[in-house]
């Protein structure tokens, strides 16, 4: 598929507030959205002629500008706040107050892990609360696929976290004055 300027002009007009509105939900900023929007019609231009046409003109933007928005939250934009949101969620007890909840770093980084779907199946999921069938149909796996995914990351997650405040505690135990 080959853009013409006025083509791209249109697609641009049509999809751009959608595509904001979409990067700011994921990076929460409207600076890193609007670049995000950018760099997703500047890939749109260098991509054209890899479009298919099985999917919606839409449907391919999202894709790209999510996958961008992935990479901006794996290299560490946006994670900590929506991490926040979902904390209880993911390491499976009551969280902490916001000032003493230390591990974000660990699952974080536990994330990091994880193979390229399963990292995308977690952050639709969790940072752009995405239900099962939406982050199937995004991914392009099945919704049991997804549901496994997800499991497979909670589990490993609570035990990383669980570990670690075990840890803590007895270190904390070991100090003068007993535990914190």
């Amino acid at each position: 598929m080959e853009l013409s300027d006025r083509e791209l002009a249109d697609l641009y007009d049509r999809y751009a507030p959608v595509l904001f509105v979409r990067c700011r939900t994921l990076l929460r900023n409207d600076e890193d959205a609007q670049d995000a929007v950018h760099e997703t019609f500047a890939r749109v231009i260098r991509n054209a002629r890899g479009f298919r046409e099985q999917s919606s003109p839409l449907t391919w933007m999202y894709k790209i500008s999510t996958n961008y928005c992935l990479n901006q939250l794996r290299n560490g934009k946006g994670r900590r706040e929506k991490l926040h949101h979902h904390k209880t969620e993911i390491t499976g007890m009551d969280a902490p107050p916001a000032e003493s909840f230390e591990d974000h770093d660990r699952v974080l980084n536990l994330l990091d892990t994880f193979d390229e779907q399963t990292r995308q199946c977690v952050i639709y999921t969790y940072f752009d609360d995405c239900t099962r069938q939406e982050t199937a149909d995004l991914v392009g796996i099945s919704v049991p696929t997804v549901r496994k995914r997800i499991q497979t990351f909670l589990t490993r997650a609570r035990r990383t976290l669980v570990a670690a405040v075990a840890a803590l505690f007895v270190l904390s135990t070991a100090l003068p004055g007993g535990p914190l």
